[in-house]
Formats: structure tokens, C-alpha cells, sequence
């Protein structure tokens, strides 16, 4: 036996700890950080349990804000029947106003008229010269008494005409007030009411809802037993049948990208309802360019017309003895089934995206243009992609944004 020097021993420990260091920094550094879990046909029960709990409080909420909308759209009509019982008050006081006015105009004239026959062309003081034109004492008193009679009514005509427009302007300013009052709860009834509104829209159109992805869940039960899976086995292997794959290919023949994967961050090249972006989008192409699986694997889950995503194809693969889900968004036309098996050749649609836009006419709210979009996610998870998904370059050498073209 050959002796080996101690500080050999030491040496080649150390060259080994750093052959060691740079495979756990290699793995670290390119392979993606994959949430890969055991998933089990019970495990599928219980998210579908979990999801028909969410779907209950999600009814009960709907039900609440539809309540709430629907009160404060009564409170908005009867507020509307108030102001304009309002307006027609107004209406009212103002014609009272000038009523009242001419009311006094037409006694001012009767008094005028009266006076005129006893003015004399003198100018003097005609009340004067009414009282001491008396032939007796007795109708010095009665002139006297009739030309006092007549100021004191003058001024108290006076006096009423002023009472009676003051009250019509306080009511009129009270009244006023009053409208603006309730145009501006109007108006606060009015920002809830659309509030109330954009929240129950949130609940009712989410891409896919609540209620189509517990339909969906089932489906993939259904496909798991046919393809052979028990109740606690993990269908991420047993539903695979052979379809392990060793690699990836472009979805595309060939492309472009056009706007990066941002998980839920904010995305600046997008102002739709729809925040973050879960996947890749692909450009460059027509509409109705074949879209390719991007591995082999099967059809998890196949969705028509959302009006967030179009039509919509999960892709379940087992890459190296990794399991994946692909999404493919927003095609023309999907060319594929639920549970059935591809691979890298097979077309699953055709690109889309302009045509079916909303902004174009179409049905699809959260595309503006011709695009595909690609996510990719770890695990088997086509129901809850989002919380699974990861940046597609991590696994493909997608050039930067708008700076070159990928191929096949």
C-alpha cells in the first residue's frame, strides 16, 4: 500500500469542495427554481373543494354588492325625483316673485292715479293743497284724515312688498341650496354605484371563472383515470404514459418578442384592468400562423372565447423527469382536445390576437394586437397557473424585446 502524503489528501479535498461549489452554482444559476409537488387525484378533490368554498363567498359578495347597487340606484331615483320637485319649487317661488311684484306695480298705479287727480299744476305740495282747498272745518278733517289714510296705506303697501320679496328670496336661496345638496349626494351615490359595479364586474369575468375551473378540475379527473391513475398516486407520473420529453422548441416557427414577462409586477406597456403578465408575448407572425406544443405532453385544459385571454390552450409536459404546464393565449382557432397527446409537431391553434381584440371589434379585452402569448409554469397546474408561473427565458433563448427573431 502506497503511502499518500497528508497534504495531498488536504489539497484534493479541496479541489473536490470546489467541484462541488461550481455544479451547486451552476445548478442554482441556470436551472430555474422549480415548485414541483406530489399531486394526487384527492389532491385535485380538495382544490375543488377549496374552490367551491371561494365560489360561495364569492356568490355571497356578488349578492351583497348587487344589493348595494341596486339600493343606491334607488336612492339615486328618488334623489332625481326630489331634485326635481326642487327645480319645480324654484320654478315656483321665482314666478311668485315676479307675481308679487306686479301685484304691487298694479297698486302703486291705482295709488299714482289717485293722487294725479288731486295734483295741481302748481307743483306745490299736493297733500297741502288738498287739505287747505276744505270749505269747512268738517272736510278739513275728512281731507286731513283721507291724505294720512293714503300714506299710511302707501307705506304700508311698501312695507309688505318688501316683507313678501325678502321671504321669496330666502325661500328661492334655501331652495337652491337644498338642490346643490342633493345633486352632490347624487353625485357621491353615483361614484359608489359605478364602484360597487367594477367590483361585481371583477368577480363575474376574471378569464376563467370560478365555476369553469371547478368543471375543468373535474375533466382532468376524469382524464387522469383514464389514463390509468389511482386516487393517491402522483398523476405528474402516472398520467403521463410515456410522454417524457428530453427538451424544448420554439412555439413559433419563428418570431419576435414583444413584451416581457413581469409575474403580478407592474407592466409598462400595457393600461388594461388587467395587471401583471404571466407569460411572454410573441409577435411577427400573421394571424393564423400555426402555434406549436412546446414539448411533448397533452392537452390539460382547452378554453373558447374568454374575454381575457381568447381562446386558450394547457399543455401538461415531463421534461427530464420535470413536470411543466405551457399556455398558449389568444389564437384564432384551437386545433386540439382536451386530454389528447402531442408533440412538438403538432399544432395546437394558429396565432390571434388583432381580429379578436376588443379594441378591433372582437371579444378579447387584454389584447390590442396580433401576438402569442406563451407562460410557462412548474408542476401540472393549468387551474391556478398564475401562482405556478415563471419567466419562459429561464428555459429559452428568446431574444430581447424587439432587437431580433427566434427560429425553430
Amino acid at each position: 500500500m502506497t503511502n499518500t502524503p497528508f497534504f495531498y489528501i488536504i489539497t484534493l479535498g479541496d479541489k473536490m469542495k470546489k467541484i462541488i461549489f461550481a455544479i451547486i452554482t451552476f445548478l442554482f444559476l441556470f436551472i430555474p427554481c422549480i415548485k414541483v409537488e406530489a399531486k394526487t387525484i384527492n389532491d385535485i378533490r380538495n382544490q375543488i373543494k377549496e374552490l367551491e368554498a371561494k365560489q360561495a363567498q364569492n356568490d355571497s359578495s356578488k349578492k351583497l354588492t348587487q344589493e348595494e347597487i341596486d339600493q343606491y340606484t334607488a336612492d339615486i331615483a328618488n334623489l332625481t325625483a326630489s331634485i326635481k320637485k326642487t327645480n319645480d319649487e324654484v320654478v315656483e317661488t321665482e314666478k311668485s316673485i315676479i307675481e308679487s311684484q306686479d301685484q304691487i306695480e298694479d297698486k302703486r298705479d291705482q295709488i299714482n292715479e289717485m293722487m294725479r287727480y288731486l295734483q295741481v299744476s302748481t307743483g306745490e305740495n299736493v297733500y297741502l293743497e288738498y287739505i287747505f282747498e276744505a270749505e269747512s272745518y268738517t272736510d278739513f278733517i275728512y281731507r286731513y284724515a283721507l291724505v294720512s289714510q293714503m300714506s299710511d296705506y302707501n307705506n304700508t303697501l311698501m312695507d309688505e312688498l318688501a316683507v313678501i320679496i325678502s321671504d321669496l328670496e330666502v325661500k328661492k336661496k334655501d331652495l337652491a341650496e337644498k338642490q346643490e345638496s342633493m345633486n352632490s349626494e347624487k353625485q357621491e351615490l353615483t361614484t359608489k354605484t359605478m364602484a360597487l359595479q367594477s367590483n361585481l364586474s371583477e368577480m363575474t369575468a376574471e378569464g376563467t371563472t370560478i365555476a369553469e375551473d371547478i368543471e375543468d378540475l373535474k375533466n382532468e379527473i376524469e382524464m387522469y383515470k383514464n389514463r390509468g391513475c389511482g386516487d393517491n398516486q402522483d398523476v405528474t407520473t402516472c398520467g403521463m404514459g410515456g410522454m417524457n420529453s428530453t427538451g424544448w422548441s420554439y412555439p413559433l416557427m419563428s418570431g419576435c418578442v414583444t413584451s416581457e414577462y413581469v409575474g403580478n409586477g407592474y407592466r409598462e406597456d400595457w393600461s388594461g384592468s388587467v395587471s401583471g403578465h404571466h407569460g411572454i408575448d410573441l409577435g411577427c407572425n400573421s394571424e393564423g400562423t400555426p402555434v406549436y406544443a412546446a414539448a411533448s405532453g397533452y392537452v390539460a385544459r382547452v378554453v373558447y372565447g374568454s374575454s381575457c385571454g381568447g381562446n386558450m390552450v394547457w399543455v401538461y409536459h415531463t421534461v427530464n423527469g420535470v413536470p411543466y404546464t405551457t399556455v398558449y393565449m389568444h389564437m384564432l382557432s384551437i386545433n386540439v382536445s382536451t386530454g389528447q397527446s402531442v408533440t412538438t409537431s403538432t399544432v395546437v391553434g394558429t396565432v390571434g390576437g388583432g381580429s379578436t381584440a376588443y379594441i378591433n371589434g372582437g371579444y378579447d379585452t387584454c389584447t390590442s394586437g396580433t401576438h402569442l402569448h406563451f407562460g410557462m409554469a412548474s408542476g401540472h397546474n393549468a387551474v391556478g397557473f398564475n401562482s405556478y408561473s415563471f419567466n419562459p427565458r429561464e428555459l429559452f433563448s428568446f431574444p430581447a424585446i424587439y432587437s431580433g427573431y427566434f427560429s425553430r
